[in-house]
């Protein structure tokens, strides 16, 4: 029941997102152009959440490796863009703004946010009952408690799963507040990871590679209520750099 709770509390709430009705915005004529910001937060507390590999896990090592993360999301969303005719421009009245938040693992704050839940939760409790002594071995209890659930919880979700956590918000002119927003939540891709060949799907970049996929298939799913956005004329396919290099002619 914890674990299940623990879920829904740090990447089930997509529904409970707010949502503007991009069915009422108006572009203009034609089709929209839109100007793209993709930005990564520096979040990462272990570079093999992030890659396969034998590198130290230094606070540089992880940021070069959200940063390749976040270029081929970038390359990715621009591809799709591309094929679907949607135009790209800097210039563009609509600014879509993407940030990735979360990427291979559970954010420190989302952890610290439950323990802190927990205990005052406990003291809480003691309080309503004009008790201090009850008050503080609640409190004690659900810190001990709280903090070996959270992070027993997020070392399994990071090894496990192939979690991503993505921010969208769409401006128009130069106001700050956005027309649009959405947080999209993604645990695992499996359909997104099935176009890779086995020893590709285990590599943690792959996986993430197709988390982060599967959040564009989302948010171009939502764009398309935009009057005039262009729908998607193509599956999604691997892309090429991603895809295993061909292997050689047999001799002779």
């Amino acid at each position: 029941m914890k674990f299940r709770s623990f879920l829904l509390a740090a990447f089930a709430l997509a529904g409970l997102a707010c949502r503007s009705p991009l069915a009422d915005l108006r572009p203009g004529k034609g089709a929209p152009s839109l100007n793209l910001a993709v930005r990564i937060e520096d979040h990462s507390r272990k570079l093999a959440r992030l890659k396969d590999t034998d590198e130290p896990n230094t606070p540089a090592a992880r940021q070069a490796a959200l940063e390749a993360h976040r270029q081929a999301f970038e390359a990715a969303l621009r591809a799709e863009a591309t094929a679907r005719g949607l135009r790209l421009d800097p210039a563009s009245d609509l600014r879509l703004d993407l940030t990735i938040t979360s990427l291979g693992e559970v954010r420190g704050k989302y952890i610290a946010w439950g323990i802190l839940g927990g205990v005052g939760w406990g003291v809480g409790v003691g309080l309503l009952a004009h008790d201090a002594r009850l008050a503080v071995g609640l409190g004690l209890y659900e810190l001990l408690e709280e903090s070996a659930f959270w992070i027993g919880g997020s070392v399994l979700m990071g090894r496990w799963s192939s979690p991503a956590v993505v921010e969208a918000r769409l401006h128009q002119g130069a106001s700050d507040k956005p027309l649009w927003e959405e947080t999209y939540y993604v645990l695992w891709a499996h359909r997104e990871l099935a176009p890779f060949p086995p020893a590709e799907q285990a590599k943690r970049e792959r996986q993430l590679q197709a988390s982060l996929r599967k959040v564009m298939g989302k948010l171009f799913h939502d764009l398309e209520t935009i009057p005039g956005f262009p729908p998607a004329i193509r599956s999604p396919q691997v892309p090429a750099s991603a895809a295993p290099a061909p292997a050689p002619p047999p001799p002779g």
